[in-house]
């Protein structure tokens, strides 16, 4: 008999070893390329005598913003970076002549003024308070003042490029619920309209002439979202609210029937020759007007990149992934290591954000709007025949669905985020056979859920939470919750809050011994589902003190290790399940900042770093 005191110094022994073994193992961090590209629409086009024609487009990806120029004769790239000015969501272009470009761009919104000639950039008037503006939320007046309504204070800048002043209209609508001023339009008569939105929908007329402005939108249309307006043929301003259309007129509304929006005509000519796109080989691709012919002008600019927002689990060889605006499907060929970009499949158009595959079908969720769809999955791994499953923006005022996953009782589960100015998520039941959906309200008053976790022991769902709701919604709790909740019952079995203060926690994973591991900030707790308690709390090795965020895989490896990454201190780490000790394994800047890491069964971490795809092996098959 094998004396149990040696059998121990051995097991120990052991263990250090392969501990040391972890730690001195070199993780290697591959850059997979960058899945979604783009071609480059082009603004107009500048005729300047000296500089010579200029086909212009407004670059916005995952890393910066810039002003691209390409010379329609000879290719010639310039390329104006701004990321001194911040990056924004969307860059806006402005031809004030054959000479100049106004833009509107930066960490906060401003005006800038690009010389053509001499290449020389500057600043015109001071920062706004705007963190975000839509792409087409602009509306040029007769007058040739330059309207720009923004997020999240409901506030318009103004420019005149006469005099270069700049001018911001700070809270166009008093109203909390009303947070962004989107699409404005101006009539033949000077007055501009601006749309404000969010959960309180309003319509406001300005007159410049007097600096004046009014609410023109009756109660009975102040739903939720703005009201869509548009400048027709005949130089008046038109609108719909719901299923109604209306003239807009400074001083009310007149219901009736609405004509189309006219039509602009692009300043994208140089001779007979129309400047296109910038197409994703970098070229700037041309029509001839006359002969309908398009050709190439070869030029070096490298094609928009946009940042990797999700990814899935791997199905026949093939890892799912989603970009970010647009929100594009790609999939990952573990086996030759290409990448194929099959475009925005699903019904939300921004981002999807889960993925999971069940038999041969594909269920993804995706956002604006809260979509489910399914998909079936041909005999190469790619989704076809699209199926709409359900619409939460409409079924539940919910719209971005966070997670899929299976649990024992044969259903699917999805946390969810409410739509924007509003609190409170819910938890969406799907039957994978039948696609009938369920929202479960009010597991948790006023918070959002974060993920969900099935222990199967229980038939119970761990669900995490996180006080935030909807875009510019304001919270009303002060700490998040982990809940145990029973399907049957519809009962919330247990409430806890492992980590105090925690405002937020993110994905949990459930180990192959019982135990559920999830994490706040630099914290990772331990949950004992069974006997509902916490049984340990931990924390990451912080270099130099810095604070640190900890993000978990929700899946294990072959061997049962939890693994994460400190997203801000751009650490890899492990947890031994035996122990429940945390090892870091490596360190790597393109941790830093990712939003996600998954480990896959072919034995890899997968995250992002903005726009390219990253990969570290963690186990060897």
């Amino acid at each position: 008999m094998i004396n149990k005191f040696i059998l121990g110094k051995c097991i120990l022994l052991l263990s250090i070893v392969n501990l040391c073994f972890a730690q001195q193992k070199n993780y290697k961090f591959e850059n997979l390329g960058k899945p979604i590209r783009s071609p480059l629409t082009i603004d107009f086009v500048t005729r300047d005598e000296v500089t010579g024609p200029i086909a212009w487009g407004a670059l916005t990806n995952a890393e910066n913003n810039a002003l691209i120029g390409v010379n329609m004769k000879d290719g010639k790239l310039i390329e104006v970076n701004l990321e001194k000015y911040g990056k924004a969501n969307a860059l806006l272009l402005f031809k004030a002549s054959e000479r100049y470009i106004y833009m509107f761009t930066g960490k906060k919104g401003r005006f800038l003024k690009y010389d053509i000639r001499l290449n020389e950039l500057k600043p015109i008037g001071n920062e706004s308070k705007a963190t975000y503006w839509m792409k087409k939320s602009f509306n040029i007046a007769p007058d040739g003042k330059i309207y720009i309504g923004t997020y999240p204070q409901a506030a318009v800048a103004i420019l005149n490029p006469k005099t270069d002043e700049v001018k911001v209209i700070d809270r166009i609508s008093a109203n909390d619920g009303s947070e962004y001023v989107i699409n404005p339009a101006s009539d033949k008569g000077g007055i501009v309209y601006f749309p404000t939105g969010m959960k309180h929908g309003e319509l406001w007329s300005y007159n410049p002439a007097t600096d004046t402005r009014k609410q023109i939108l009756p109660e009975k249309m102040m739903t939720y979202g703005p009201a869509i307006i548009w400048r027709a043929d005949d130089g008046k301003v038109y609108g719909k609210k719901g299923s109604v259309t209306f003239l807009c007129k400074e001083d009310e509304i007149v219901e009736g029937k609405a004509p189309a929006a006219s039509v602009n005509t692009p300043d994208n000519l140089y001779g007979d020759i129309e400047a296109l796109y910038l197409n994703m080989d970098g070229n700037l691709v041309v029509k001839n007007q006359k002969t309908k012919e398009q050709q190439i002008i070869k030029s070096t600019f490298e094609p928009s990149a946009h940042e990797v927002f999700s990814v899935g689990d791997i199905y026949n060889g093939k890892l799912y992934g989603s970009a970010m605006k647009p929100g594009n499907i790609f999939t990952y060929d573990t086996n030759t290591g290409q990448t194929n970009n099959l475009g925005n499949l699903t019904r939300g158009t921004t981002q999807t954000y889960a993925f999971m595959a069940y038999k041969d079908k594909l269920f993804t969720t995706s956002y604006t709007g809260g979509y489910i769809d399914v998909f079936t999955v041909d005999a190469n791994g790619l989704p076809i025949n699209r199926k709409p499953v359900a619409h939460l923006h409409q079924m539940a005022k919910q719209e971005r669905l966070l997670q899929l996953r299976l649990a024992a009782d044969g259903y699917i589960y999805s946390p969810t985020v409410p739509i924007k100015g509003f609190l409170g998520g819910t938890l969406v039941q799907i039957d994978p056979e039948s696609l009938k959906t369920k929202a479960f309200k009010d597991i948790v008053y006023n918070q959002s859920f974060m993920s969900v976790t099935p222990v199967k022991e229980t038939g119970e769902l761990f669900l995490t939470s996180s006080i935030q709701g909807g875009s510019s919604s304001k919270p009303t709790e002060k700490e998040a919750v982990v809940v145990l909740w029973d399907p049957v019952t519809e009962k919330v079995t247990y409430t806890g809050k492992p980590v105090k203060g925690a405002t937020s926690y993110e994905t949990s994973v459930r180990g192959n011994n019982g135990l559920i591991y999830g994490s706040a900030l630099d914290t990772v707790y331990i949950f004992d589902p069974v006997k509902k308690k916490v049984i340990s709390k931990t924390s990451i090795e912080k270099p130099l003190n810095k604070a640190a965020k900890i993000l978990l895989s929700e899946n294990l490896d072959k061997n049962g290790v939890v693994y994460g990454i400190d997203n801000r201190n751009g650490q890899l780490f492990s947890i031994n399940p035996s122990s429940n000790k945390i090892t870091v394994l490596g360190k790597d800047a393109s941790l830093i900042g990712a939003r996600f890491a998954k480990v896959q069964k072919d034995g890899y971490l997968y995250y992002p770093s903005h726009s390219k795809l990253m990969r570290v092996r963690v186990v060897d098959l």
